[in-house]
């Protein structure tokens, strides 16, 4: 039996405009069933047909599929839009090119922080066994010591506040050699250089909470942690379920919120001294 091209485009046409129903036209079917083989030819021909049938069955699913996506907010369409995308925007093209990132990223140690990466992280990893962090569930006061000492948690903070003042790539070297050692102590010099919210004081913060916040931070008498995954949402800010966060006014008109949450998983949450949440914001006004 011969199936014309246009009888083709019309069932898979139907098939695809019906929502509820999955493609019944299998392209299996077409080839073995409904497409004769003859002569070498004849079959380059069918080739080329299916090929192109492919690309419009492609292109059908492709613009039904887009209906289904839910829209991007106005949030998500802000986070969009600020600062660049890097290499992260070739990963999802598709087409990566490691020779492009090579050519444009150089990241280099300065001095300071080759020395710090030969030094101080050197005698920390000595300072550190993996074994026993695991069965006692925490590290020596010796251990907890030394990186309050040499500003472990302060990496990411300005030198005028007590702090490293270190590179990205600094802190990268840093956790990528205290991982070969021990997960744990990764995981919690990676939070306060990273997720914890010293970096966002640095700044967005208020003189009076850079003044307050930072030196404490820096000097380890204050760790931070992050609270953004929940009982109903994991690592995804913007899927936040039951941690909502309203904007008030208060008597004397000076502006606050009012939050209400739930969170847990959170890394370093038992000594932590300052808290990052992730919420959701609303302001009725």
């Amino acid at each position: 039996m011969k199936v014309s091209p246009a009888a083709v485009s019309s069932l898979t046409h139907k098939t695809i405009q019906n929502h509820g129903q999955s493609l019944r036209c299998s392209l299996s079917t077409l080839t073995s069933s409904t497409i004769p083989r003859t002569t070498t030819n004849h079959n380059q021909i069918q080739q080329r047909s299916i090929v192109g049938l492919v690309h419009a069955v492609d292109k059908r699913i492709y613009r039904f599929c887009k209906t289904l996506m839910p829209p991007i907010s106005d949030t998500e369409q802000t986070a969009l839009g600020c600062g660049t995308i890097g290499f992260d925007r070739d990963i999802f093209s598709g087409t990566p090119s490691l020779q492009h990132l090579v050519d444009t990223y150089t990241p280099k140690l300065s001095e300071e922080e080759q020395s710090y990466l030969d030094n101080e992280v050197n005698t920390l990893c000595s300072l550190l066994n993996d074994h026993d962090v695991s069965m006692q569930a925490d590290f020596t006061k010796e251990a907890w010591d030394y990186m309050r000492d040499e500003k472990f948690f302060a990496m990411k903070i300005p030198v005028e506040w007590g702090g490293l003042g270190f590179s990205t790539h600094a802190v990268s070297a840093v956790l990528a050699k205290l991982a070969t050692h021990c997960f744990d102590a990764n995981a919690t010099v990676a939070v306060p250089n990273s997720l914890g919210p010293g970096e966002l004081l640095a700044r967005y913060g208020t003189d009076e909470q850079k003044s307050y916040y930072l030196p404490r931070l820096a000097d380890g008498t204050l760790i931070p942690c992050f609270g953004l995954t929940g009982p109903h949402s994991g690592s995804d800010a913007t899927s936040l379920v039951g941690s909502d966060c309203v904007v008030e006014r208060g008597e004397n008109g000076e502006l606050g919120v009012r939050a209400t949450f739930k969170k847990r998983y959170i890394t370093l949450a038992p000594v932590a001294g300052v808290v990052g949440l992730g919420v959701n914001l609303s302001d009725p006004n």
